[in-house]
């Protein structure tokens, strides 16, 4: 069983994934060293994360108490023989790991009966997801509730939805087996939109355990990828901060920020997609976040043109906001999302890889301008280049006298790339998720974090 070996499109140039945009790096100039690096990279995005990461409230369930949770849940499964590991994260108490099976009691073998979905839904059955109907793309005319299938990606695109014969497509990539649990009726041909379980996932390719992460709310428990919880960890909020999360949604940094602080501070929400606003509110909702204020708004214009709003100085925390407003800020940006794991196709193109650096620079400026004196903001992304990464770092210490690159700290990624305009010191404040990390292979990522100080103090 195999992954695909590159996700990109023939005519994308995949060295420019590092150095696109980039003031420090191009195609042209990489080093022999960062090229290696790509080529391991590109071998790395396209298969599974080894473990899987849950955050947890530690006053809502006890580290014990999850695990037996999720040794019964994962064992509920027939197929499953022997349970994964799981365990308490070595440096972050509230984190739970569970890491891949060893074996099923059946062997992955393929079936005659079959089903398709699209690369997202593959991706996500490979992370532990099962198969709701929405995800299904093709399903063979005769097949019956309860049958086993075999669960197949198309890498194509070529699969239209409700194919009822075998796909016979060189770009259809063998993901796992399941059991049926709707009829092609069910899923196909009701005019209301196919809702529910569709196939039960009892094996796959990754071997990572099932996972149901919306069984897990009840509890004050949630899947979410290692890097991500580290930010909140980096980011260090203490009570009655006033914290800014700039670009907010699905909200999943933001209860956790708000679970540190256990709600005693204020936390602003922000994001300037509208459609992700509702499901933003009702995830700190749901993890009892009474602490976040939720605004649909555009963090690239969230600062107040010389404070005219509150010319008493009087604290304003609905945006826009006067400038130094922030204990805190948190900015995960829109990114290329390079790191995302496994991906079986990316049909991202060079013009859409090179718009987000402007978008990047333009939201952190706003940052910058919110954040008060000898106070703290952490920049992540989920994507591997340089330019959105390394290369935003150097922007920034170059462009902000009053900023300083201070260490992200815990320490659990790797240290970031060396490039021309930063140290070796300074490359080691910063944290890289990548291949090189086995002790916590998760996603690609990136965390830089800053402090900002007197401009006339030096660095």
């Amino acid at each position: 069983m195999s992954y695909p070996e590159n996700p990109f499109d023939e005519n994308f140039d995949v060295k420019e994934i590092l150095a696109i945009h980039s003031d420090e790096q191009n195609a042209d100039n990489l080093s022999n060293e960062h090229e290696d690096k790509l080529n391991k990279l590109l071998l790395w995005i396209c298969s599974s994360p080894k473990i899987s990461s849950i955050r947890f409230n530690k006053l809502l369930t006890s580290k014990d108490q999850l695990i037996n949770i999720l040794t019964e849940k994962i064992l509920a499964n027939k197929y499953i023989e022997i349970a994964p590991k799981i365990y308490e994260h070595p440096s972050l108490p509230d984190v739970i790991i569970v890491e891949k099976l060893t074996k099923y009691t059946d062997e992955l073998d393929k079936n005659l009966n079959e089903v398709i979905v699209d690369p997202i839904c593959g991706a996500a059955i490979l992370r532990g997801s099962h198969i709701f109907a929405p995800g299904v793309l093709g399903l063979l005319s005769a097949s019956q509730i309860g049958d086993k299938v075999s669960i197949y990606a198309d890498l194509t695109g070529e699969c239209k939805r409700g194919y009822l014969k075998k796909f016979e497509n060189p770009g259809k990539v063998f993901i796992g087996n399941g059991i049926l649990h709707q009829s092609r009726k069910e899923i196909f041909e009701n005019n209301a939109e196919p809702k529910g379980l569709a196939v039960e996932v009892i094996g796959t390719i990754s071997y990572c355990p099932p996972i149901d992460d919306k069984e897990l709310w009840k509890y004050g428990a949630i899947l979410q990828n290692l890097p991500s919880i580290v930010c909140g960890h980096v980011l260090n909020p203490q009570r009655n901060d006033i914290i800014l999360d700039m670009c907010a949604a699905p909200g999943n940094k933001t209860t956790h920020l708000a679970t540190i602080i256990n709600n005693q501070g204020t936390i602003i929400a922000l994001d300037k997609n509208k459609s992700k606003i509702d499901s933003l509110k009702e995830r700190c909702k749901i993890f009892f976040s009474r602490c976040v204020e939720v605004y649909h708004f555009d963090a690239t214009e969230a600062v107040v043109v010389d404070n005219e709003i509150n010319p008493s100085g009087k604290l304003n925390l609905v945006p826009p906001f006067n400038k130094e407003t922030f204990d805190k800020i948190l900015l995960d940006v829109p990114c290329s999302a390079l790191g995302q794991r496994p991906q079986l196709r990316n049909k991202i193109t060079n013009k859409e890889l090179k718009s987000y650096v402007s978008l990047q620079r333009k939201i952190f400026r706003a940052g910058v301008d919110l954040l008060k004196t000898n106070g703290h903001l952490v920049y992540s992304t989920c994507t591997i280049t340089l330019a959105e990464n390394e290369g935003m770092v150097a922007w920034a210490l170059k462009t902000f006298s009053c900023l300083k690159l201070i260490p992200a700290v815990p320490k659990i990624g790797g240290s970031g790339w060396k490039i021309s305009s930063l140290t070796t010191e300074q490359c080691d404040n910063l944290q890289r998720f990548s291949y090189q990390d086995e002790n916590c292979d998760s996603v690609g990522f990136f965390i830089a974090h800053f402090e900002k100080i007197e401009i006339n103090n030096p660095q």
